[in-house]
């Protein structure tokens, strides 16, 4: 998980690189970063179901391998004729192979760790996601002026490569030949203890609410991922060094979050707390803060203003870890992955997008402004949301 972040992030360091040497619009970067989250997307339902059916450890090192080669051989692109739609094919490749990254990590963690312990299991692996964000920009944005944007993509590229071979090789027997069970429709029982047949209203509406909740999380995520080093750079006037490593700052606060949130809410559950409550209460963290934040970051010009506002922004939204990661965790437990999967690619087509929307918008405007403001509006409306229809009852077992 830290390599599938910090791969994303490099590119969003070398973006303004890329576009100088290449040639590229606002808009050409937008529909590479578009490109990633068409491939991400294609993949999400078909990691989740590979995951939960095959282990998701595997089915993830499987994807790290591939994801790797991709980022390796983005540099060739401008080596060729036509280097935008290098670039473009590069990134929806990565983003086809990363796109098990969450589902398999979901399913890994239903599969191998105990109920009481899963807040504290994927608030860990969320950490590290985070601190893969810093640790992309902050490398990307130092190398970049040493060596070019090239260098990062082939060092990151082998890396990774190198990494998902080892770990395989590495791998316990007992989870290479691991099989989860996945019941059967046949075996599923509503709260009386009935068959289920089909999908109840009760159950649906959950996951239409669970939908729309990781949609808001992707679009907000994403945007702050792909877009944050040129929203310094350009809105702020740093330097591409300045704005790698002042754009690191945010992630890493983000993964202490992640981490912590999931530990208290451990915490707050072996204290008594109803589980679903505890979901909540991180949602309406996740939530109500990173609207805050956003709406704070419209109206400031101010470098530290806005630093502090991006920092609270991504901090805050890293609690849905022990939100809604850990409320699909608790609800669905055996289809953890494959929902997860169904829910990140509507979520990625939202993200979509938004990439596309917000090069347009800064194209057109000269600024991230709006985006901040309609993200702020969504954040909200995912609070409602949350707070209306989902309470903790399960989906499957």
């Amino acid at each position: 998980m830290l390599l599938a972040s910090a791969d994303r992030t490099i590119f969003a360091a070398a973006a303004l690189s890329l576009k100088a040497e290449l040639g590229m619009s606002m808009k050409d970067l937008a529909l590479a970063q578009s490109a990633f989250l068409w491939g991400y997307g294609v993949t999400q339902l078909a990691a989740g179901a590979s995951s939960d059916r095959f282990g998701g450890a595997k089915v993830l090192l499987g994807g790290l391998c591939v994801w790797s080669i991709a980022v390796a051989v983005t540099p060739l692109s401008s080596m060729t004729t036509a280097p935008v739609l290098a670039v473009v094919a590069a990134r929806f490749l990565f983003g086809a192979a990363s796109g098990c990254a969450l589902p398999a990590s979901a399913a890994a963690v239903a599969a191998h760790v105990p109920a009481e312990r899963r807040s504290g299991a994927l608030s860990t692996i969320f950490a590290l996601f985070n601190i893969g964000s810093a640790f992309g920009l902050a490398a990307a944005g130092s190398l970049i002026t040493q060596f070019g944007w090239r260098a990062i993509f082939y060092g990151f590229g082998a890396f990774g490569a190198a990494w998902a071979v080892a770990a395989y090789a590495a791998m316990p027997q007992s989870v290479k030949t691991f099989v989860p069970r996945v019941p059967k429709v046949s075996e599923l029982k509503d709260e009386n203890g009935e068959q289920m047949t089909e999908l109840s209203s009760e159950v649906a509406t959950q996951l239409v609410a669970l939908l729309w909740c990781h949609v808001v999380v992707n679009w907000g995520f994403m945007i702050l991922q792909s877009w944050l080093p040129v929203y310094l750079a350009n809105d702020l006037g740093m330097s591409i060094a300045s704005s790698g490593i002042l754009g690191a700052l945010p992630w890493v606060f983000t993964a202490f979050m992640s981490f912590s949130s999931g530990q208290v809410a451990d915490k707050l559950i072996s204290r008594g707390m109803e589980r679903w409550k505890v979901r909540r209460l991180a949602m309406n963290v996740a939530t109500i803060g990173p609207a805050l934040g956003l709406f704070a970051l419209k109206y400031t010009t101010t470098a530290s203003v806005a630093l502090a506002c991006i920092v609270a922004t991504l901090g805050l939204q890293a609690v849905a870890v022990a939100g809604y990661h850990s409320y699909l965790q608790d609800v669905a437990p055996s289809r953890a992955g494959a929902i997860l999967g169904f829910t990140n690619t509507v979520g990625v087509v939202g993200s979509i997008v938004a990439n596309m929307v917000t090069g347009a918008s800064v194209e057109a405007t000269g600024s991230f402004q709006a985006t901040f403001l309609y993200t702020a509006a969504m954040y909200a409306s995912s609070c409602f949301v949350w707070n209306a229809f989902l309470k903790g009852e399960q989906l499957f077992p």
